[in-house]
């Protein structure tokens, strides 16, 4: 099945239609299998592409002709083993160890849903985990991410047929410290909101 509306996913994605056309494209979406399938399956493009510095984009092109050597792969990894067994002794594990990652969680008086997001800080933005309760079967949910600076980005897709355990992944290209708050909806509207 397919749909001459999937060109427009990404553009949606990506926040490049104006308020009509998002509007119209919202619409379309909320009963469009095809659209939805295709939404699905570009959701982490984003935050993908959130990873990337401007070094990565300019040197593409520069992939080594032939790969190293697998001897030279083996002592590198053999050396690296080395230290890390090193450090293990004398303590440095410590250092390792990552930090706890900081939680958020919320419950909508409204609507019932409860929220908990951890989150951990990545060189490219913020990976979230998110565990959601009391959302209606059947629903296909977002999350929208809303910077201290006014800016915002969808930080995942999801449907809501999953184990009330299972964690959701997410992802945005802001740091940490620059997120506002995160909201949550279905096709009904706002269903929780998560802030620090």
């Amino acid at each position: 099945m397919s749909c001459q509306h999937t060109v427009d996913v990404g553009a949606y994605l990506f926040g490049s239609l104006d308020l009509k056309e998002r509007s119209a494209f919202e619409r379309h979406l909320s009963g469009c299998d095809a659209c939805q399938a295709e939404m699905l399956r570009l959701a982490p493009l984003p935050g993908l592409l959130g990873r990337l510095s401007l070094d990565d984009v300019e040197n593409l092109d520069e992939i080594p002709e032939c790969p190293p050597q697998p001897n030279r792969q083996r002592r590198v990894l053999i050396a690296c083993a080395a230290v890390l067994a090193v450090l293990a002794l004398a303590g440095g594990i410590f250092f390792l160890r990552p930090s706890p990652a900081p939680t958020w969680a919320a419950q909508d008086q409204g609507t019932g849903v409860d929220a908990s997001v951890s989150m951990l800080t990545k060189s490219w933005g913020t990976e979230m985990r998110f565990k959601l309760g009391n959302v209606k079967p059947g629903a296909r949910c977002k999350v929208m991410v809303f910077s201290r600076e006014g800016q915002r980005e969808i930080g995942g897709w999801w449907g809501s047929d999953h184990a009330a355990d299972e964690e959701i992944p997410g992802s945005t290209s802001f740091s940490l410290d620059r997120i506002d708050r995160l909201e949550v909806s279905d096709e009904s509207g706002i269903l929780v909101t998560l802030r620090p």
